[in-house]
């Protein structure tokens, strides 16, 4: 069979599939939250945030995580993609995709980058449950079928204390930097019936004199969109990095990235309005070949009644 015939037909059985759910759940009776789910093929919605391990109320200095769960519920549609940045394990990442199945329209499920990362080497009470960080891409079950990931390490200068020397993988000996493993995965939209690449990224900080790689970091992230291929793909996470660190922000838009938050604010250098650390604007959502965005956002604390993690979280819906 061949790809063109192979993707009609599996675009076939999911518009088969689609209708007769939507059938049994009007004889059933529909209910706010099965409403809620994203049955376009036109768009995805997309969600990043760095989670900060999502800490209990006793750890967390005031930034309840809850509270972006409870301001998404509130929104029209569910999450179609969530990539999110300071995973503890893989046993957190499942207990994730296990709350938002249950309190969100859609059922979830995620790939890791780090199954058991490294120790961070806290030893506080708070501070050990952040001791194992590292990133994920989490996506509809109900919507997507897993086909292919790649994994890679984010780049610091070879002596990061000094911030000197050519750009290479970081991995010092003092402490862990597992939460600067990377992953992409490649996904089947069998609603859409195309396929998508995305990307949970997250680079180091400027302890590490990161930021001085920003734009080697972007390539090896256009790299693994390459090698997974697919039609849209999405780069999201914590850059560490602003837009004018290394030139790293244009040389994305010259791979064919585009900034929704930027777009929105009219400039890559976005008012505070937009910053997402502190005073400054360092996480980011990227889509390369896609036609368009729309409800493009950053999350404020305004919109979710209090802090809910020191990163702000964006989002936006792609269009194919």
């Amino acid at each position: 069979m061949s790809t063109r015939t192979s993707r009609v037909v599996r675009g076939a059985v999911a518009v088969l599939a689609t209708v007769l759910t939507t059938a049994a759940v009007g004889l059933t009776g529909a209910t706010a939250a099965q409403a809620a789910v994203n049955s376009s093929p036109n768009y995805l919605v997309v969600y990043n945030n760095n989670i900060e391990n999502w800490l209990p109320a006793s750890c967390a200095d005031g930034s309840i995580w809850d509270r972006l769960i409870t301001y998404i519920k509130g929104r029209p549609l569910s999450p179609d993609i969530f990539t999110v940045q300071q995973v503890s394990n893989q046993t957190q990442l499942n207990a994730l995709t296990q709350r938002l199945s249950d309190e969100l329209p859609g059922t979830y499920a995620g790939q890791i980058a780090i199954a058991d990362p490294g120790s961070m080497g806290y030893t506080s009470t708070c501070g050990k449950m952040k001791n194992q960080q590292t990133n994920a891409v989490i996506y509809r079950s109900d919507r997507f079928t897993y086909e292919a990931a790649t994994r890679w390490r984010s780049d610091a200068p070879e002596n990061y204390d000094a911030g000197t020397g050519p750009c290479q993988n970081l991995e010092p000996t003092r402490s862990s930097q597992d939460r600067v493993h990377n992953i992409a995965v490649r996904l089947h939209d069998r609603v859409a019936n195309q396929d998508v690449s995305v990307a949970s990224i997250h680079w180091p900080t400027n302890t590490w004199h990161a930021p001085k790689c920003a734009d080697e970091n972007i390539k090896e992230a256009d790299e693994a969109m390459g090698r997974l291929g697919g039609d849209l793909k999405i780069v999201a996470g914590d850059a560490n990095a602003e837009p004018d660190d290394a030139g790293w922000w244009n040389d994305g838009k010259a791979y064919g990235y585009r900034d929704p938050i930027a777009e929105k604010c009219g400039s890559r250098n976005c008012s505070s309005a937009y910053d997402t650390l502190n005073s400054r604007r360092i996480d980011f959502l990227l889509v390369k070949s896609g036609n368009g965005f729309s409800n493009v956002a950053t999350i404020t604390e305004s919109m979710t009644g209090g802090a809910y993690s020191d990163h702000r979280a964006v989002t936006a819906y792609v269009n194919y």
